[in-house]
C-alpha cells in the first residue's frame, strides 16, 4: 500500500462481522456487533458496514444518505465518477466534507454482487492519512457469508 512513507506491506486479519467478513489492518479495531471499523488510536476515525437485502432500493438510500450527510456540510454526489478510486464500482457514492472532516455515505456492490452499505466518518485531524488510505483497501474485501 502506498503511504506517506512510501510503498509499505502491511499485515491484514480476516474478521467476521454480522453476516459478512473483511479484512482489517493493524492498527484497526472491528466491533463486529455493530459492523464498525475504527482507528485503535481513535475511534472517532471510523466506517459502518451494513448488507443490504437483495431487493434494497437505491432511491431511498440516495435520498437517506443526502439527509443524513446535509447536516454535516454540502452534499457532493461522486457516484460513477471515481474509476480509478478503490471503491469505483460504487452505485451510488455522496459526500459531505466541512472544516470538520470528511463523511462518505457509499452503496458499494461486490463482484458477487452482494451489496453493501459504507458509512465513513473521517474527522480533519492528524490520523486522518492513516486512516482513509488502508480503509479504501480494506473495504473492497468485504463479502457476505452466506
Amino acid at each position: 500500500m502506498m503511504t506517506g512513507e512510501g510503498n509499505q506491506s502491511l499485515t491484514a486479519t480476516l474478521h467476521q462481522g454480522e453476516g459478512f467478513s473483511l479484512y482489517v489492518f493493524e492498527k484497526f479495531s472491528f466491533d463486529a456487533a455493530e459492523g464498525r471499523l475504527f482507528l485503535s488510536g481513535n475511534p472517532e476515525y471510523e466506517v459502518t458496514i451494513e448488507a443490504l437485502p437483495a431487493n434494497y432500493d437505491l432511491t431511498q438510500l440516495e435520498t437517506a444518505g443526502k439527509k443524513k450527510l446535509e447536516a454535516s456540510g454540502e452534499v457532493s454526489d461522486y457516484s460513477g465518477e471515481l474509476v480509478e478510486h478503490p471503491l469505483g464500482s460504487a452505485e451510488l457514492y455522496l459526500q459531505a466534507s466541512s472544516d470538520k472532516g470528511i463523511n462518505d455515505y457509499i452503496v458499494w456492490k461486490s463482484e458477487t454482487g452482494d451489496a453493501f452499505l459504507f458509512r465513513l466518518h473521517n474527522p480533519k485531524g492528524e490520523e486522518a492519512s492513516d486512516f482513509a488510505s488502508p480503509v479504501l483497501v480494506s473495504l473492497p474485501t468485504v463479502q457476505n457469508d452466506s
